[in-house]
């Protein structure tokens, strides 16, 4: 047996007072924004869920088709990959951004004094901004273009026979909802004083010895 002590992965609060949720966050200084936050958070959260779901669903009915009829679906595969994977990676980032579920590499960031923090996080979120400025631009262009020209599969394809508008939608729509939510955080590291984080609530996770 090892003599190590073990370790256990836990989540590292933040140097700014924050009540975890289910979507997000919750501080005493700004609770109206965050409510926005966690609303869209919880919208995204929903958006995300419900592919799944129906991912699975879908999943388990082509097998069954397959095996017991010899008939696979067919156009299961267009609209799993059109709008219900599209519909999970950009909503579900929405959510996993404001619920701090993304990986984050806190070792060096930790150890800054805050204004430190505080620069390092205005620059994160403006560089995050402007990716989903890019993303707004270029997905509102493609679903314009969609639906200029009636863009749509024919009948009989394996993609179902919607306008591709429909799905083209789903990129500029979470990205626009993305860029609220880190516009506000954006906000509130612009209007606290230089030397105080305002948004550092739990940026990392670190092991603990038990």
């Amino acid at each position: 047996m090892s003599d190590q002590v073990p370790e256990v992965i836990v989540p590292r609060q933040g140097s700014t007072p924050a009540r975890r949720t289910p979507f997000g966050y919750l501080t005493d200084t700004h609770p109206r924004l965050d409510r926005i936050q966690n609303g869209i958070s919880a919208f995204c959260a929903v958006i995300a869920s419900v592919a799944i779901v129906v991912i699975v669903a879908l999943t388990a009915l082509e097998v069954f088709t397959r095996t017991a009829f010899d008939a696979p679906l067919g156009w299961n595969v267009g609209l799993v990959e059109q709008y219900l994977m599209m519909a999970l990676a950009f909503f579900g980032t929405v959510t996993a951004y404001r619920a701090g579920a993304h990986v984050a590499v806190v070792t060096i960031f930790e150890k800054t004094p805050e204004p430190v923090r505080k620069v390092l996080l205005l620059i994160t979120y403006l560089i995050i901004l402007a990716g989903l400025v890019l993303l707004v631009y270029s997905g509102t262009r493609a679903m314009q273009f969609s639906f200029v020209t009636s863009e749509i599969p024919p009948p009989g394809m394996a993609e179902l026979s919607l306008p591709s508008w429909w799905w083209k939608s789903i990129i500029p729509v979470a990205s626009g909802l993305g860029f609220v939510v880190v516009a506000i955080d954006l906000y509130r590291e612009l209007t606290t004083p230089f030397s105080r984080v305002a948004t550092d609530y739990e940026p990392g996770i670190h092991a603990e010895e038990i």
